[in-house]
C-alpha cells in the first residue's frame, strides 16, 4: 500500500506585508501614499515558535537557498533584480501539460492529444453509454477539461462532464490502489475508452472522470468556458444553453449549478472569458452579450449596429479586444470605444470562416470551412492578412493555439487534427475520433493568454533521512500581497518524488483573505518529502505579488 499524506493540520506562521502595496512588475515595492505605518519594510505577525532543536530550511534571496523558478513544475514566474519571486508577464503561457482536447461529436468521446509527441494519450466517453454529441471543450488553469454535451439527437443527455488533466486529480473510487483510466494508447493505435455503463451515471469506471452534471433537457449546450480561478472556491465553468438563451455557472469542484443567467435574446453558440473575467457570449441569432461578473452578472447586449459583423467563432486577447469570425471575414471589437473593425478575406479565398484563436504575439489564426486556416496579424491598430495554409478538408471547424505557440485546426470531414507551423504554414496531422466538432478553448491557451497574469512557484523539500521520522512544524513565508493581487498556498507530501507527484493538493491559505495563522497538524506517519505551491495572480499585467522568503521548520524523531 502506498503511503500518502493526508493533511489535516500544521502550524502555519505568516509573514505578510500588512500596509504595503503589491509592486508593479520589475519595480521595487512601494508604500501607499500617506501610509505612516509603512516604511518599505515587511511587517511580521506573531507566529508559532518551532519546537526546540528543530531544523529549518530557508529559501529566498538572503537565505542559503535561492529561489529557482524553473523546478518542480513552476511556471509563469521569474525572479526580480533582488532575487524575489514575481509574476512573469511574458511567461504566463508556459505549462507542463502540452495537451489539446478534441471532442468527437459523432463518436460520443473526447480525445486527449499530446501536442509535442503527436500521439493520442487517452480517449474518454463523455456520457454513460455514449451518444451525447460532445462539442465544446474548455481547459482550466490546472489542466482539467470540461466537455459540453450538445445532445442534438437525445435531448435528455444535455450535460457537462469534467475530466482530470493528470492522475493526481483522479479518484480511486474502487479502492484498488491504482487509477483506472483510459490513457492506454499504444504506438500507432488510438486509445480505447473505458465503457461507462448507463446504470452508473455518478460512478464512472474511468476514475479520471470527476463528475457529470445534467443540464436542462433539449437546451442544446453549445458554449463553454473556464474562468481563471486558482483557489478551491473561486474556479467556475460557464456553459451556454443555446435553446434556453441562458448561461449557467458551475462549481468546478462539484459540478453544482450555482447560478443561471438570462442572456436573451442571445442564443449561446460560443463564449470566451476576457481579461476582466467577464463572459462574452456569441449569439447564433446575431448578437453579442457580455456578462459583467464584477457587476453582479449584469448583462450588456451588443446588437443592431453593434452586432458582430462576422458572427460565428469568438476569441479574446490580453488587451481586452473581442474577435469574431464568420461569413468570409474576421472582426474585432474595442469594448471601450464600442467600435468594430472588419477584415474581409474573400479575395484571399475564404469560403466561410469559423473558429479562431490568438497567440501570445496577437497573431490571429482563423479556420475556414473549405480554405484551411488564415493567418491575420492583429498586433497593430489595423488587422492585416499575412497568409494561409493549404486546404485541409471540406469541413474545417475549430481553431486553437498550443503551448509552443503553434496553431491547430480541427477538420470534421476526415476526423483529423492538424498542427500548423506558423513559419511556412506546413502541417502535421493526427487522427482523432469520428466527427470532431470543437470550437472552444481546447488547450487552455485562450484562458491564460487573455486573463491577467498568473503563475505558480513550487518547491519540494526533503525532511529527515534514514529511519528517522519527520515531524513538520511550521511553514513560514514572507510576501507582499494586495492591491488586486493574491496568493493561494497548497501542500502535498509523500515518501518519494513519485508519491508526491501523485498526491492531491490541500489548500492551506488564500491571501489576502486569510490574514490570520492557520493551525495544521500532519500525522506522525506522514512522508518526509513535502511540496509547497504558491499560486500567484494579479488583476492586471502591471501588478504582481512578491514572494521574498519561505522557511520550512521540522523535527527529526529518532528510531
Amino acid at each position: 500500500m502506498s503511503r500518502r499524506l493526508h493533511l489535516t493540520t500544521l502550524s502555519l506562521g505568516f509573514l505578510v506585508s500588512l500596509s504595503c502595496n503589491s509592486a508593479r512588475i520589475n519595480e521595487a515595492p512601494e508604500c501607499a501614499a500617506g501610509d505612516t505605518s509603512c516604511d518599505g519594510t515587511t511587517i511580521t505577525k506573531p507566529q508559532p515558535k518551532p519546537m526546540p532543536g528543530s531544523s529549518k530550511i530557508r529559501i529566498g534571496p538572503k537565505a542559503p537557498i535561492g529561489f529557482d523558478t524553473k523546478q518542480d513544475g513552476s511556471y509563469g514566474v521569474q525572479t526580480d533584480k533582488d532575487g524575489n519571486v514575481i509574476l512573469d508577464p511574458a511567461g504566463k503561457i508556459a505549462t507542463t501539460t502540452p495537451v489539446i482536447w478534441v471532442a468527437n461529436s459523432s463518436e460520443g468521446t473526447v480525445s486527449k492529444i499530446d501536442t509535442r509527441k503527436m500521439v493520442e494519450v487517452a480517449r474518454y466517453y463523455t456520457y454513460p453509454g455514449g451518444g451525447a454529441d460532445p462539442s465544446r471543450t474548455t481547459v482550466g488553469l490546472q489542466g482539467d477539461v470540461v466537455v459540453a454535451n450538445r445532445a442534438s439527437t437525445g435531448g435528455n443527455k444535455a450535460s457537462a462532464v469534467r475530466i482530470a488533466g493528470d492522475r493526481a486529480s483522479c479518484i480511486d473510487r474502487n479502492g484498488n490502489g491504482v487509477i483506472d483510466t483510459s490513457d492506454n494508447s499504444m504506438p500507432g493505435q488510438a486509445a480505447t475508452p473505458i465503457p461507462w455503463p448507463t446504470d452508473k451515471p455518478n460512478d464512472p469506471p474511468d476514475e479520471c472522470i470527476l463528475w457529470m452534471t445534467p443540464l436542462t433537457p433539449n437546451s442544446y449546450p453549445r458554449a463553454a468556458g473556464y474562468n481563471a480561478g486558482f483557489a478551491e472556491g473561486d474556479t467556475y465553468i460557464y456553459i451556454g444553453l443555446y435553446s434556453n438563451r441562458q448561461v449557467v455557472r458551475l462549481d468546478q469542484r462539484t459540478g453544482k449549478i450555482l447560478k443561471t443567467i438570462d442572456v436573451s435574446p442571445a442564443m449561446p453558440y460560443g463564449l470566451v472569458i476576457d481579461k476582466n473575467a467577464d463572459v462574452w457570449v456569441r449569439g447564433a441569432e446575431g448578437s453579442l452579450a457580455r456578462i459583467q461578473v464584477s457587476k453582479a452578472d449584469a448583462v450588456e447586449l451588443f446588437s443592431g449596429s453593434l452586432a458582430p459583423p462576422c458572427p460565428y467563432g469568438i476569441a479574446a486577447d490580453a488587451r481586452g479586444y473581442i474577435y469574431t469570425a464568420g461569413s468570409t471575414c474576421v472582426s474585432r471589437l474595442d469594448p471601450v470605444a464600442r467600435t468594430w473593425e472588419k477584415l474581409d478575406l474573400r479575395s484571399y479565398g475564404s469560403s466561410f470562416t469559423r473558429g479562431l484563436a490568438l497567440d501570445s504575439k496577437n497573431q490571429l489564426w482563423v479556420a475556414d470551412t473549405s480554405a484551411g486556416m488564415f493567418h491575420v496579424d492583429a498586433s497593430g491598430p489595423m488587422m492585416v492578412y499575412k497568409g494561409k495554409t493549404a486546404n485541409l478538408s471540406s469541413n474545417n471547424v475549430g481553431a486553437a493555439i498550443d503551448y509552443d505557440n503553434r496553431p491547430w485546426i480541427i477538420s470534421q470531414a476526415n476526423s483529423m487534427a492538424y498542427k500548423v507551423d506558423p513559419a511556412d504554414y506546413s502541417t502535421q496531422s493526427i487522427r482523432v475520433g469520428t466527427g470532431p466538432y470543437t470550437y472552444s478553448d481546447m488547450t487552455g491557451y485562450q484562458l491564460r493568454n487573455a486573463a491577467a497574469p498568473t503563475g505558480v512557484w513550487r518547491y519540494t523539500v526533503q525532511g529527515c533521512g534514514g529511519s528517522n521520522r519527520t515531524k513538520w512544524i511550521n511553514l513560514d513565508w514572507q510576501a507582499m500581497v494586495g492591491n488586486g493581487t493574491e496568493v493561494v498556498i497548497k501542500l502535498r507530501s509523500g515518501y518519494t518524488k513519485e508519491e508526491v507527484a501523485a498526491a492531491k493538493w490541500t489548500q492551506v491559505a488564500k491571501v489576502p483573505s486569510d490574514m490570520t495563522p492557520v493551525s495544521l497538524e500532519i500525522p506522525a506517519a506522514a512522508g518526509p518529502m513535502l511540496q509547497v505551491e504558491f499560486s500567484m495572480r494579479a488583476a492586471s499585467v502591471e501588478l504582481t505579488p512578491i514572494l521574498s522568503g519561505v522557511t520550512f521548520s521540522y523535527d527529526c524523531i529518532y528510531g
